[in-house]
């Protein structure tokens, strides 16, 4: 009886996030249209109902860049001030709109600020949520960190931010 117990330990779930095994190697360029900052995105790998993707940001603008607050836990899928994957999909009220799939780990840590010239590489990720599943046939792109320009953001003032979603997109 205990061997069937732990043999049951780990065990990977039937659900539809944990069932995604996939590593997209790509090299995606993307810039601001709005300040001199680049993007690079070398790699994006669902893992054991994990995202992750590898990333670099480049500010090459003469302001520090302040990475964002990210959003408290339960607010994905309606606003997101953080990294995420994204797609177009239905909102509870059947209305089309960008879903947002928040990232909860940055590995490093970005350095606060992103200073001018400075360069941060390094990894984001999240959890697959089970529902809504990611679509499986439509692009799915990646949300880079929110930046506020020259100051800390307030999370309400566009004109003060910065946030840019990838030109290029991966389908399941």
């Amino acid at each position: 009886m205990v061997a069937l117990a732990a043999a049951g330990c780990g065990a990977p779930s039937n659900s539809p996030a944990t069932r995604i095994e996939r590593t997209f190697h790509v090299r995606w360029h993307d810039s601001a249209s709005k300040l001199a900052v680049h993007y690079t995105t070398n790699r994006v790998t669902f893992h054991r109902g994990r995202w992750s993707a590898d990333i670099s940001v480049t500010n090459d603008s003469p302001k520090a860049l302040y990475q964002a607050i990210w959003s408290p836990p339960g607010s994905e899928g309606v606003t997101w001030n953080g990294p995420a994957l994204v797609y177009s999909g239905l909102d509870v009220l059947q209305q089309r709109r960008l879903i947002f799939v928040p990232a909860d780990k940055e590995q490093p840590d970005m350095p606060f600020p992103l200073a001018p010239g400075a360069t941060w590489q390094g990894t984001i990720s999240g959890k697959v949520p089970d529902s809504p599943p990611l679509p499986k046939a439509n692009e799915i792109w990646l949300r880079y960190p929110v930046f506020g320009i020259g100051q800390v953001w307030d999370g309400v003032t566009q004109a003060l931010a910065l946030t840019w979603i990838s030109q290029k997109a991966i389908q399941l």
